[in-house]
């Protein structure tokens, strides 16, 4: 019985050396279960310095478990909108990178992600535009 056992584990580890597998191209733990996919709340916008969190009735950013994302918002004046395309979540779990397109044109764009919070940081004109999205 013993002997048998012994080949049986001898058989799949030969397999495994023979078939070309590397365990360093296997998924982790959280890329399988993606902790960080779910519905992310804005809790601070900033333009230039200026805090615009108070002109959002809502403002999230939701990811799901497919790669895809969607930006959502709706001000409280009345407009409202999303945005959407794909995101890829490095190794890591310290940046994340969304893809959309805008025409024939896709753009990529990586972002910080600290304690749980993506942190979007981008320029418009000479303006800085500063956003934190955390998961409630």
């Amino acid at each position: 019985m013993r002997k048998l056992l012994l080949t049986g584990v001898s058989l799949v580890l030969c397999l495994f050396l023979l078939c070309g597998c590397n365990v360093s191209r296997m998924s982790t733990l959280p890329e399988l279960s993606k902790p960080y996919a779910g519905l992310y709340e804005c809790e601070k916008v900033t333009l230039g310095g200026e805090d615009f969190t108070d002109r959002f009735e809502y403002l999230r950013l939701e990811l799901s478990y497919g790669g895809e994302f969607r930006l959502s918002y709706r001000g409280k004046e009345g407009g409202e909108g999303q945005y959407g395309g794909m995101y890829r979540m490095n190794a890591e779990g310290d940046a994340i990178t969304f893809t959309g397109k805008t025409g024939l044109r896709s753009v990529s764009r990586t972002f910080p992600v600290k304690n749980g919070a993506i942190l979007v940081e981008l320029t418009f004109g000479r303006k800085l535009f500063y956003a934190e999205f955390k998961m409630p």
